[in-house]
């Protein structure tokens, strides 16, 4: 494909957003999503095998070892006792905290890198985008916005862009249903690598990243942490584990259970994001609502010149 809906294109001589995110994503539907829209099914068995294998058991794999490894480190020459309680001592209930925070940002940044590489390489997305977030807006206001898909600056030309389930609402809501497209969807923002990029472009895709990695370890802290101490305290909380193997143990099957969780999520992330699942499929019916799309198919002498391809 050769076009600007291919999602191959940024724009080149017109201002762009936070990590110039493609021409042909922030698409906003009309209609809500359903149930069945949930679903990652129907999948391929090369799929299944990507996410639940690749992406799960060798992450396990993984990050049990790299949480091993730093465990080691930490705790093999510790000379000050080794507890599950208190927080501010050297303790496994801070440790264990840090690691939800730490590793989900790592992974965030690491494996949809990684996942937007193999797509680009023969990994085949989702039929459809996943999670169904597309009735949901793609800019925090009806204007437009640098954390959006759309520069303010290019919207003023034409009044403003749809907002979806955001319509009529206040500017908090607005900018609340936004936050959660943004940071709980895949898309081309987080394949920071691909060349063509600039500096700055690049560097804002990593940082966007990891805000989302920083959003998933926010919404998953509060059962990680909770059931991983609540496995450890009543067996080892007395315990001095000084001079054990228990620390680095404990923090290898918590790092490695985290990673099988986790890993999954964000393979599913890229593969369902819209700018990849509007590469492998074009002629879905839902593209049709993309009000800037129709543009350009109306206009494309006025934006043949303001594009650029972004390749690997």
């Amino acid at each position: 494909m050769n076009g600007p809906e291919d999602g191959l294109y940024v724009p080149k001589d017109e201002p762009v957003t936070l990590g110039a995110p493609s021409r042909s994503t922030g698409v906003v539907t009309k209609h809500k999503s359903s149930w069945k829209d949930w679903s990652v099914f129907p999948m391929t068995r090369y799929q299944l095998f990507y996410v639940i294998v690749l992406n799960s058991v060798g992450a396990a794999i993984l990050s049990g070892a790299a949480n091993f490894g730093v465990a080691c480190a930490m705790y093999r020459t510790a000379t000050k006792p080794i507890r599950i309680w208190p927080l501010e001592e050297n303790t496994i209930a801070g440790d264990m905290g840090v690691t939800v925070i730490i590793q989900q940002l790592v992974t965030m940044i690491i494996t949809s890198s990684l996942c937007n590489h193999d797509v680009r390489h023969g990994v085949p997305p989702l039929e459809r985008p996943w999670p169904p977030l597309l009735h949901f807006p793609a800019n925090p206001t009806p204007k437009g916005n640098y954390l959006g898909t759309d520069h303010p600056k290019v919207v003023a030309r034409y009044g403003h862009v749809p907002m979806g389930n955001a319509e009529g609402r206040g500017r908090f809501a607005q900018f609340c249903l936004w936050f959660v497209r943004a940071m709980c969807t895949g898309s081309e923002r987080n394949a920071f690598l691909l060349r063509g990029l600039t500096f700055r472009q690049r560097f804002e895709r990593l940082l966007w990243t990891a805000a989302q990695g920083l959003w998933i370890a926010a919404l998953t802290f509060w059962w990680y942490w909770p059931i991983g101490i609540a496995i450890v305290a009543p067996i080892w909380e007395h315990d001095d584990m000084r001079g054990t193997w228990t620390p680095t143990f404990i923090k290898l099957v918590f790092g490695g259970l985290m990673g099988l969780l986790t890993n999954p999520f964000i393979a599913l992330l890229t593969l369902g994001a819209e700018y990849n699942v509007r590469r492998s499929h074009p002629d879905l019916p839902l593209w049709s609502d993309d009000a800037r799309n129709q543009r350009i198919a109306q206009n494309p002498d006025e934006h043949a010149s303001v594009l650029r391809q972004v390749t690997v």
